[in-house]
C-alpha cells in the first residue's frame, strides 16, 4: 500500500494498492496499474477538493472516498531519506518519458507498505524542460498556516535538488525506467477488505 497521510486530517488517507517492482537499500519501485481502486480525500459533502480555492482548500472539513485510477498506469520510484518521489508517465505507447516529481516527506515503512505526507509542490519534466506545478496551492497552504516558513524552505530546496538530478540525469532518470512494461500476468491489487469510505467518485 502506497499511502499519504495529512496531519490535519489524521483519520483519512490517500491509499493506492500497488505491485512492488524493486525493493532494495537504494530504492523502492512500485507499479500502480490502470483500474486500481484507491482511496482519496473529498470535501465533507463529497465534492472534489479542487472545487474550492485559497486557504479553504486546506482547512475545510473532508471525508473519505474511493475512485478507480483511469490513467495508463504509473511507475513510481522512492529513495530513502529523499523529499521527493519520481513518477514515470506514459506519453506514447510503451514510452514513459514524462517525469512527475512529487515533493513529499521521506517515506516511512509500515506494516503493509509505505507512508508519506504530500507537500503540495510538484515538478513536471520532459526532455530538457521542466516546470513547477501547484505553486499557487503552496502559497494558499502557507496562508492557511498548514505550511510554515521552515517547511516552505525545505520544500523549495527539495524541488531544486530534484531538478538538479533530472538535469544531470542522476538516478532514477538514468535507470531506463522509460521502457518499463508491467508483466501482463500481474493481478491488479485491491484495497484491504476492511476498508471503508463515505463516497464513490
Amino acid at each position: 500500500m502506497w499511502s499519504y497521510k495529512d496531519p490535519d486530517f489524521p483519520d483519512l488517507i490517500d491509499c493506492r494498492p500497488v505491485t512492488v517492482v524493486d525493493d532494495g537499500e537504494e530504492n523502492l519501485v512500485v507499479w500502480l496499474a490502470p483500474g486500481t481502486r484507491m482511496l482519496h480525500h473529498v470535501l465533507e459533502g463529497g465534492a472534489d477538493i479542487r472545487t474550492i480555492d485559497g486557504a479553504a482548500r486546506f482547512t475545510s472539513p473532508r471525508a473519505q472516498a474511493v475512485r478507480t485510477w483511469s490513467g495508463s498506469g504509473i511507475l513510481a520510484v522512492f529513495q530513502p531519506d529523499t523529499m521527493y518521489s519520481v513518477w514515470f508517465f506514459e506519453t506514447q505507447t510503451g514510452v514513459r518519458d514524462t517525469y512527475y516529481i512529487n515533493i513529499e516527506q521521506p517515506y516511512l515503512r509500515t506494516a503493509n507498505g509505505i507512508e508519506s505526507t504530500d507537500l503540495i509542490l510538484d515538478v513536471v519534466a520532459s526532455g530538457t524542460q521542466y516546470k513547477y506545478k501547484d505553486k499557487d496551492e503552496l502559497a494558499a497552504a502557507r496562508e492557511a498556516c498548514v505550511i510554515n516558513d521552515s517547511l516552505h524552505e525545505r520544500i523549495h530546496r527539495a524541488a531544486e535538488q530534484a531538478i538538479a538530478a533530472f538535469q544531470a540525469r542522476d538516478y532514477p532518470f538514468n535507470a531506463g525506467y522509460e521502457q518499463f512494461q508491467p508483466d501482463p500476468s500481474w493481478p491488479t491489487p485491491d484495497l484491504p477488505p476492511e476498508t471503508t469510505w463515505q463516497y464513490e467518485t
